[in-house]
């Protein structure tokens, strides 16, 4: 069907020649804009333009694969209108080398082609997260060490002042922040020379950005008290006040007048001129209300005498000496660490992904500061590109806007940066993204800015109520963008247009707000005891009322719980769903190594590695895997001191079995003096293991002779034990490829991957398809849709923790810290870093509101906002009276996002009822209630099982009724296989039922057949046991098999170029399965230069998707149902030639003779040529399996 596009997105599609910023809101159809842009582009009959001269940058690799996978069906799209058109054809053969990537992925490629420019050793590797975080922990350690034996003055005194705790772990965490701030900008040195002062003249940044803030601020409260005034003016207002509100509003205005140069010691000035008399009394029922607004601006006139207040002349100087000192120590401190680590990833040859960026500046650009001019290779580049496509452009940094910069030709009269994005989507700041260069863009009114806001994902009643918060809560002071009626969102669903219009019957699916009061003594008497967390308690409400949609009809799998930090409590929430019958699972929880069966397999590596650690080695022994308890753990300590072994110390080789060798053995019974000796023995045969065997082959004999891997995988949610052990050997696997070796450093690099969280959860063994709620976080919905959303906890508190630092930075505001002086036990804040404070609140609000914004949008047909607040009555009357516009400060107070929903939409408006009701319904609950509701569904289900026995024991199996009733539900319908009819069949599934009967007859026959899991010479006999666990064989079972690395390098593969591209085209883990010496083999056959000619000639086709429709027993002989199903499938490659196709099917089965591939997949290839035939009109010529084992094409 063909597509309608709106006006704005017309003109995205066919805009030519020039910028252009897209301002794609939620639910938009950007990516399908995007790509329609690209594919008229590419057949534009005047003027067509290659993939090879576009660059398309994504922010993900999902999203980079999700874009090319939608031009590529374009192309075939357009190609089955016009088959034989040669400038498409050549297009759709070279897809997988266009630049449709990440602008990592774009770095890299640009370094590997030209490494020789920079001098870069081009057998260079991407550092693992662990292995990088290990390496700066292990410099910031040495560099400090360092220092202290030096012993600097200003070194130790800052170190004096600023060091916490125990370990200098705070101050290693501000050089990293320094780094990461710097690293985030373009050159990193020269920013560094500005941090420090060296290069910046005239006021500072931080005084003209808190001048600009004041000054927002006075007009925000001034617009506020003359709200406050025309209460005093209306009828029923307290007039007596009105005098006070005019001067005092005059006296405000006065500091609006100030001049840009002004002091802040001026502000300081104005406002003490401003003086806040007493109020006349007065009878007037408003006067409170009106009371409030005076109060916010005498609130503020104090806070702004205070801020600006000058301190004396000789405290001043000693300050900023002091401040100016520290300062200098940590950049100086964070230069040096930079410089080392720079080095050490030289000589391991490892990069990490800023290098990726910095490097392709450094070939992109020459010269240094002012002398800094694009490079011949930028120019080349430049005048290649026809157009730079860069998506998700809200949450680009400094380093990739210099980049787009060197590849556009703008600096020759040609602009052609494309850039599409939502600002209010910009929720990345963690990742150092700078929202701003979008804003800036968007500020322009010369810049050319198209806006996308009809909204085709979700109902109208979802974007109302979106529409009706951010209006009033998102401004610019605080979100960057001002919600207005042309950045809102409008209803592009047919069905949400009639709902607007109100010409539709269709009942209104409202959002509704979800709050329950907390109230833990009331809960543990109606929880036997229990006191429920507010976690708790939100849960048992969200699951109370997902259990009433089910009865209604609604999947679980259509429901999704979105939190802003599941780690804090997706587990409770899972666990309280399940109680009250929901399945759920958490996509993104605490993580695999907080697990308890990963957690007790590295208190094991702990203890093989120092046994003098008590804390693993008790976990270790109370473990199921020695199984100790806690009667017999204390007779141990009483009997020898201490669970270590007394004759075995940390590089001590020990045991022989000899009981006599423990010291204190008599005291203990034999029993227990065998266990304690066999799990010495253990241990120690474990210790002498770990000196040759690799990591993860240590965890595979731990594993083994433990049985702990067997155990887990037999314990409640067993599949997920067993997935989240095998990722512990993943990791391993990945800690062996890095520059650190040993049991030592493997446990340091797994502290650091948990530290710096780079644990990406446990291991997932559900799909989509299951029917179970799902839990995500904001940040990981952003780009999907669900059909119902429960935003919750919402009545969670911000984090604030970054703004009651010590010292604190801002990549614009520079440091700022407090002027300590220890012996005295003196700490005053500098105004800097007070400065620095107020614009990280307004930064992290803004955030806070953006991520908001992303979870309500989410949602296509029904929207529940969920929370729990301390005292109902008092949450609800601070917002019982929202008339009055909101301020800056009003947005700032938010504690929470339940906060900003109760002032937005007011409590007299949420609490309406029937026609009248609001855009949001408000529901409040109580312990009560929610206890009431899941006791109603105990006793529902126990009476339901009472009537069930009841209604068993009235049969009499002897009765006709009995008799006719078993009759009838053991009767077989005629027409059964009409009943099981599926839909839809992939041609795999028929593959496997038609190996499957081959391999019986096989079978019966007396024939050996054999299967292997690895790229390995040696077979492997079905009937044996099977293989120790590994790591879920490398990863099959999630697509990263050796098949799987095969077609992907017969799918990426240049004909034009040589074997060494095998690394490039493939990822890590997917070279390390292949052997390239099969693949060197494939490229000599006469099928290889087949493929090479019909690749120069445009012809060739590769990894195409069909999907057809057939006659179900044409599929399935046995059936007797003529019903139409679909059949899809994906072609390894075909040759359109004029006399006919030749068919290609890549197998990597490891046979010992072709009759056997022949069996397996004849089916297979019969279905893809006829598909092949009735999509094309042409005839399949030639049917070939290509074996990678036996290395030969065979015809079928």
């Amino acid at each position: 069907m063909k597509t309608t596009w709106t006006e704005p997105q017309k003109q995205v599609i066919e805009h030519r020649d020039g910028n252009l910023l897209v301002a794609a809101a939620a639910g938009s159809g950007k990516t399908a804009v995007l790509v329609e842009h690209v594919i008229r582009r590419l057949t534009d009959p005047t003027n067509p333009v290659s993939l090879q001269d576009l660059v398309v940058m994504t922010f993900t690799k999902a999203a980079a694969q999700e874009m090319r996978e939608r031009i590529r069906q374009a192309l075939d799209e357009a190609l089955m209108l016009h088959p034989d058109d040669a400038f498409l054809l050549r297009e759709a053969g070279n897809i997988q080398n266009a630049y449709i990537t990440t602008i990592d992925s774009f770095c890299k490629q640009l370094i590997t082609e030209n490494y020789a420019s920079i001098g870069l050793d081009p057998g260079f590797r991407m550092g693992d997260d662990g292995e990088l975080n290990l390496l700066k922990s292990d410099l910031i350690q040495d560099l400090l060490e360092e220092k202290y034996q030096e012993g600097v003055p200003e070194f130790l005194r800052f170190m004096d002042r600023f060091a916490t705790g125990k370990t200098d772990d705070n101050i290693g965490k501000l050089i990293l922040e320094i780094y990461r701030n710097a690293e985030a900008r373009p050159w990193p040195e020269e920013y560094l020379e500005k941090l420090s002062g060296e290069t910046e003249a005239g006021e500072p940044e931080w005084k003209r950005y808190y001048t600009r803030f004041l000054k927002n601020q006075i007009e925000s409260i001034c617009q506020r008290f003359r709200y406050g005034l025309d209460i005093c003016q209306s009828p029923d207002g307290p007039e007596a006040y009105i005098p006070n509100f005019e001067r005092e509003i005059e006296g405000l205005m006065r500091l609006m007048e100030l001049p840009e140069t002004a002091e802040l010691s001026d502000y300081a000035e104005a406002a003490g001129h401003i003086s806040f008399d007493r109020l006349k009394n007065t009878k007037s029922p408003r006067k409170e209300e009106a009371q409030k607004y005076r109060k916010e601006a005498k609130d503020f006139v104090k806070k702004l005498q205070k801020l600006c207040l000058t301190l004396p002349e000789e405290l001043e100087q000693k300050m900023e000496k002091g401040i100016r000192e520290n300062l200098q120590v940590l950049i100086d401190l964070t230069r040096d660490f930079m410089q080392r680590f720079r080095e050490e990833k030289e000589q391991r040859h490892i990069l990490d992904f800023s290098d990726l960026e910095h490097k392709a500046l450094e070939m992109l650009y020459s010269g240094n500061g002012e002398e800094r001019r694009f490079s011949t290779l930028a120019d080349d580049y430049a005048h290649r590109f026809k157009e730079i496509l860069v998506d998700e452009y809200q949450d680009s940094n400094y380093v990739q806007e210099e980049l787009i910069k060197a590849l556009s030709a703008e600096r020759f009269g040609r602009p052609d940066v494309f850039q599409v994005g939502d600002v209010k989507q910009s929720i990345y700041a963690f990742r150092q993204a700078c929202p701003e260069l979008f804003l800036e863009k968007y500020d322009d009114a010369a810049y050319p800015t198209i806006e996308l806001s009809q909204n085709f994902r979700s109902r109208y009643e979802v974007l109302h109520a979106v529409n009706d918060v951010f209006f009033r809560i998102m401004q610019k002071s605080v979100g960057g963008i001002r919600y207005t009626e042309e950045t809102a969102l409008h209803p592009g669903r047919p069905d949400a247009v009639k709902m607007m219009q109100g010409n539709t019957e269709e009942m209104p699916l409202t959002p509704h707000l979800m709050l329950v009061e907390e109230d833990k003594e009331r809960s543990k008497e109606l929880f036997n005891g229990q006191e429920l967390s507010k976690e708790e308690l939100e849960s048992y409400m969200i699951a109370q009322k997902i259990r009433k949609l089910h009865e209604q009809g609604v999947a679980y799998r259509d429901i999704v719980i979105l939190m802003r930090s599941p780690n804090a409590w997706a587990d409770t929430c899972v666990d309280i769903l399940g109680k009250e019958g929901v399945p759920a699972y958490c996509t993104s929880n605490k993580g695999y190594f907080s697990t308890t069966e990963v957690e007790t397999v590295l208190s094991l590596l702990q203890v093989i590695d120092n046994p003098e650690q008590d804390i693993p080695l008790a976990a270790v022994m109370h473990s199921p895997i020695y199984n100790f308890t806690d009667e017999e753990l204390a007779e141990i300590v009483a009997a020898q001191g201490s669970l270590r072994c007394p004759v075995m110390g940390q590089n001590e080789d020990v045991l022989s079995g000899d009981t006599d060798r423990l010291p204190e053995a008599d005291r203990l019974s034999p029993e227990l003096r065998e266990k304690l000796e066999n799990f010495y023995d253990s241990i120690n045969r474990f210790r002498i293991a770990s000196q040759y065997l690799h990591i993860h082959e240590l965890l595979y004999k731990i594993y083994d002779e433990t049985g702990y891997y067997h155990y887990a995988s037999a314990m409640p949610a067993g599949r997920r034990r067993k997935a989240n052990l095998d990722a512990l050997i993943d990791s391993a696997m990945n800690f062996e490829k890095t520059s650190y070796k040993g049991l030592f450093d493997y446990i340091r690099y797994i502290e650091k991957l948990k530290k710096y969280e780079n644990d990406e959860g446990e291991a997932s063994v559900y799909s989509e398809q299951d029917d179970l709620v799902r839990i995500i976080s904001m940040h990981k919905s952003k780009g999907l849709q669900f059909k119902v959303v429960f935003l919750s906890g919402l009545g969670r508190p911000f984090n604030e923790m970054d703004q009651r630092k010590e010292i604190m930075m801002d990549d614009r505001l520079g440091i700022g810290c407090n002027y300590v002086e220890p012996e005295r036990k003196i700490k005053i804040p500098s105004l800097q870093k007070e400065v620095i404070k107020i614009k990280k609140n307004i930064d992290s609000k803004g955030e806070e509101l953006r991520i908001l914004y992303v979870g309500m949008t989410r949602a296509e047909e029904q929207l529940y906002l969920t929370g729990t607040v301390k005292d109902m009555e008092k949450a609800l009357s601070a917002y019982s009276n929202v008339s009055a516009p909101l301020s800056q400060a009003d947005i700032l107070s938010a504690k929470s996002f339940a906060d900003w929903i109760l002032m937005a939409e007011g409590t007299e408006k949420l609490m309406r009822t029937g026609s009248q009701h609001g855009p949001i319904i408000l529901d409040t609950y109580t312990v009560e209630k929610i206890a009431e509701n899941s006791r109603q569904e105990i006793r529902r289900e126990l009476q339901l099982e009472e009537n069930l026995y009841a209604a068993m024991d009235c049969v009499d199996e002897e009765t006709e009724m009995y008799r006719n009733a078993e009759a009838h539900l053991a009767s077989v319908y005629a027409h059964l296989d009409a009943v099981k009819l599926r839909p839809k069949h992939s041609v795999s599934e028929i593959k496997e039922m038609d190996m499957e009967q081959f391999e019986a007859r096989e079978a019966e026959a007396g024939r050996e057949h054999w299967t292997i899991q690895a790229d390995t010479d040696r077979p492997v006999d079905p009937e044996t046991p099977g293989p120790k666990p590994q790591a879920a064989q490398y990863r099959e079972q999630a697509g990263a098999s050796v098949g799987d690395a095969y077609h992907h390098a017969f799918e990426r593969y240049d004909y034009g170029r040589g074997i060494e591209q095998l690394p490039e085209i493939l990822s890590e883990a997917e070279y390390s399965l292949i052997r390239p010496e099969r693949f060197a083999a494939f490229l000599k056959t006469d099928l290889a230069k087949k493929f090479k000619e019909a690749q120069e000639q445009g012809i060739l086709f590769r990894e195409q998707h069909f999907m057809k429709q057939v006659r179900d027993c044409d599929l399935f002989p046995e059936h007797t149902s003529e019903e139409p199903v679909l059949l899809q499938g994906i072609i390894d490659a075909f040759i359109l030639q004029e006399d006919g196709i030749i068919l290609v099917d890549y197998k990597s089965d490891h046979v010992r003779d072709e009759a056997t591939l022949i069996g397996r997949y004849k089916t297979q290839l019969a279905l893809y040529a006829k598909a092949l035939q009735e999509i094309t009109g042409r005839p399949v010529k030639e049917k070939l399996i290509y074996s990678i084992i036996l290395g030969k094409a065979i015809a079928v």
